[in-house]
């Protein structure tokens, strides 16, 4: 896991661009429906981001209820406000916090816990236990995870990282399987209920972009440049495949 200031500033970075991509609206929403979150409900959307997962929630518990988003990056936070401004919803504040530890909530303050798309930062562990003390009893816990291995662009970074002497630990082992995510939340005192899977469809980018995106990740270990050469040529065999960059998904819905 990457440290908080370090995450903070990678997120600070990336926040003006963040809810103009139409698959994180999507993903977010998708989640939230799948959660069927009942009127009147009080969530916490963890690591929310620009708040598109909060935004989506508040509409779905309605004046009744109330949804807080919590993140470290004052960027993204700094991004929700403004969304939220141009949204009209009056049920939904944010806060900057730690997600995996949360002491500025009492236990037992929610009835659902939301993390849209961001588990593959976090450490499993202490963000399940943190999100189960703040639950109530017979609360729901629903978040979304990519799938272990994917994208394959990522895939093959990794194996030539590996290759040239840096293994690098895929981010999604820890909740990226159907097992994973159910034997993970069981160890938290959560019951998974279901499990939904979907695919988030990206368009292919070239090698030497990847590359870029692949080396700038806070998550990565520096690798030598030598690796470079060998990643080009991998993804060049790969070419002609419009599926390198898709995202197959797990949306896991748990209760308390």
């Amino acid at each position: 896991m990457i440290g908080v200031e370090l995450n903070e500033a990678y997120f600070d970075q990336r926040a003006g661009t963040y809810a103009k991509l139409t698959w994180h609206v999507w993903y977010a929403e998708r989640l939230v429906e799948l959660a069927e979150l009942p009127p009147g409900a009080s969530v916490l959307d963890a690591a929310t981001g620009t708040g598109l997962a909060a935004l989506a929630a508040a509409r779905a518990v309605g004046p009744s209820g109330g949804v807080v988003g919590v993140d470290i990056s004052s960027g993204m936070l700094r991004e929700a406000e403004a969304l939220l401004a141009e949204s009209g919803l009056d049920n939904v504040r944010y806060q900057k916090a730690d997600v995996t530890v949360l002491p500025e909530f009492a236990p037992e303050s929610f009835d659902v816990v939301l993390c849209s798309s961001s588990v593959l930062y976090l450490d499993a562990a202490p963000a399940l236990a943190a999100w189960h003390r703040v639950l109530r009893p017979g609360g729901t816990l629903a978040y979304s995870a990519m799938r272990e291995g994917f994208p394959v662009a990522m895939r093959v970074f990794r194996e030539c990282a590996a290759e040239a002497g840096v293994p690098i630990p895929d981010p999604m082992a820890q909740l990226g399987s159907e097992r994973a995510s159910r034997d993970a939340c069981e160890r938290a005192g959560f019951r998974v209920e279901r499990i939904a899977v979907d695919v988030v469809r990206r368009p292919p980018l070239p090698g030497d972009e990847l590359w870029r995106q692949a080396v700038g990740n806070p998550l990565h270990p520096e690798v030598p440049a030598a690796a470079e050469a060998r990643y080009l040529a991998r993804m060049a065999e790969l070419g002609d495949d419009p599926g390198i960059c898709d995202m197959p998904v797990l949306f896991v819905i748990a209760r308390k």
